[in-house]
């Protein structure tokens, strides 16, 4: 408050002063502009140049409100295009998921001009239209994405590659997506959409050298990768069973090439096996297998016994017994011990063991080989009930049908 106080004095002050050098001396001012001439005192001329200044300023002042206001007006306006474009997006992606893609389209493409991010929904128009079936707009629209934002190439050809994998042109999309893994060969996704297009073509041997790339990026669970792999190996070794390159050196030599762990699966021996087999190892098919269920016990590698020649038959007639004792009366195993004591020629044994797996499931397999058996032994009545069952159990329940008696067809066949 003193302060204020105290200005206002030496305002009073200073304008007491100025009035009084005012009257002590005017001063004078003469101005000729052409034919006008202007007289007046300093003092006045003074006034009248702050007041012009003045004036000049609130112009000057008002023509750039006006200007920036005309700017926040358009940034406003520009910025309600983009917040409606925004919406409308949202609600093109909304149709989208719940299935209605010529709406979604729609919206979608009638939000791209005024949309921050038209890559986006140009994109997803695409797929809108080959949902639709509309494969010309699809192309079309990938074809505007790519003028739109000239660095997507890769999310392009991913878009294009899951399409094509959508529609099931796999080779197509096996194409995109090694131009696409040549000019990002660290963009992971392409990874994973080449591993499902190799295993739609059955490509298992580039799915095999495909493996250190998809386990190093980590780009799945360490169970499904797992359950890839064996897929691969199985495909691998199925490949080279059915090739005419199959030697029993090149099937040692990619046997040893896979990981323990997978060789130690049974579906992936039984693949081995099998490929034995095709080359008439039977002794080693008998060795591994034998020891590979000494090892662990896994019922599903028991009718491999039905598919080579024992090169030993009594020392795995002895073998098989020992399993008996050890796991019981199991369907497989007593198929298994039967076709044993089949080629071991213990013919009570066998006859034994596949009575007793017919017991207790019976089969086509059991009900054949006893058929078999009873019709060596000279019992042609029950090889031919084992032969019926056999068919009954090979071939899908049938209505049963009425057939003529006995006696009726003896009085059509005498007429």
């Amino acid at each position: 408050m003193r302060v204020l106080l105290l200005l206002a004095l030496a305002g009073l002050l200073l304008g007491a002063g100025l009035v009084a050098l005012i009257e002590q001396d005017p001063g004078y001012v003469f101005v000729s502009v052409g034919g006008i001439t202007i007289e007046t005192s300093v003092w006045l001329a003074v006034l009248l140049l702050l007041l012009a200044m003045a004036g000049i300023s609130g112009m000057w002042r008002l023509l750039l409100g006006i200007f920036r206001s005309r700017r926040a007006l358009s940034a406003w306006l520009g910025g309600r295009k983009h917040r409606n474009a925004a919406a409308l997006t949202n609600r093109g992606l909304i149709s989208f998921i719940e299935g209605n893609w010529a709406r979604a389209r729609k919206q979608l493409l009638r939000a791209a001009r005024y949309s921050e991010a038209p890559l986006i929904n140009h994109l997803w128009a695409a797929n809108a239209s080959f949902r639709l079936g509309d494969l010309e707009e699809m192309r079309k629209q990938l074809g505007i994405a790519a003028e739109v934002e000239s660095g997507a190439g890769i999310a392009l050809e991913l878009t294009q590659a899951e399409l094509q994998l959508s529609a099931g042109h796999y080779e197509q999309a096996l194409a995109t997506l090694v131009r696409a893994r040549r000019n990002a060969s660290k963009h992971p996704y392409v990874l994973e959409l080449l591993t499902r297009a190799y295993t739609e073509l059955g490509d298992w041997q580039a799915l095999r050298e495909l493996l250190p790339e998809l386990r190093r990026h980590g780009l799945t669970s360490t169970s499904e990768l797992a359950q890839l792999e064996a897929t691969v190996w199985r495909g691998v070794l199925s490949d080279l069973t059915h090739s005419s390159e199959l030697t029993e050196a090149a099937l040692d030599k990619l046997w040893q090439s896979i990981p323990l762990q997978q060789r130690e699966t049974a579906p992936l021996l039984e693949c081995y096996l099998n490929a034995l087999v095709c080359l008439g190892a039977h002794a080693k098919v008998q060795r591994q297998l034998v020891a590979s269920l000494d090892k662990q016990w896994r019922p599903t590698l028991l009718p491999l016994f039905g598919q080579f020649v024992p090169a030993d038959p009594k020392k795995l007639y002895k073998v098989v017994g020992r399993w008996l004792d050890q796991h019981g009366p199991e369907p497989g195993l007593l198929l298994a011990a039967g076709r044993v004591a089949l080629h071991a020629e213990q013919w009570s044994k066998a006859q034994q063991w596949l009575q007793d797996a017919h017991s207790v499931e019976p089969t086509v397999a059991v009900c054949m080989l006893l058929a078999q058996l009873r019709e060596a032994q000279g019992d042609v009545g029950p090889a031919a009930d084992y032969r019926r069952e056999a068919l009954d159990l090979a071939l899908p329940p049938m209505v049963k049908t009425p057939l003529p008696s006995t006696s009726s067809t003896s009085s059509v066949s005498s007429t």
